[in-house]
């Protein structure tokens, strides 16, 4: 940033209480968050009435598979995103494509 341009922002944060660095904290945004993940296996079942498994452990991931309340998941990886939703990678065990599925949407056996 030009020194003009730090002059201004530092100008109106002052002007409207704020510090340099709280407006540039402002602007921080939230995906910064850590995202946390353990290799721990063990196994799922689906209690939401049907669930996507996803190629990333977030609800924007592409869809690879679907499973029904029930179904029988196997992970390998559980892994907490930014939002700190928490994401099970599940594999081919039980014929299920490999990917992502939402915590929110299996229980754990």
């Amino acid at each position: 940033m030009r020194a003009s341009a730090v002059h201004r922002v530092s100008t109106l944060a002052a002007g409207i209480g704020l510090t340099l660095s709280a407006a540039v904290s402002f602007a921080t945004p939230a995906s910064a968050a850590a995202i946390t993940c353990k290799e721990s296996g063990g196994e799922l079942y689906v209690t939401a009435t049907s669930a996507p498994v996803r190629t990333a452990y977030y609800e924007t991931g592409r869809v690879v598979d679907t499973v029904h309340r029930g179904d029988r998941l196997n992970f390998t990886m559980s892994c907490k995103n930014s939002k700190g939703n928490l994401w099970y990678l599940v594999d081919k065990t039980y014929g299920v494509n490999k990917g992502w599925i939402y915590s929110g949407n299996a229980a754990r056996i």
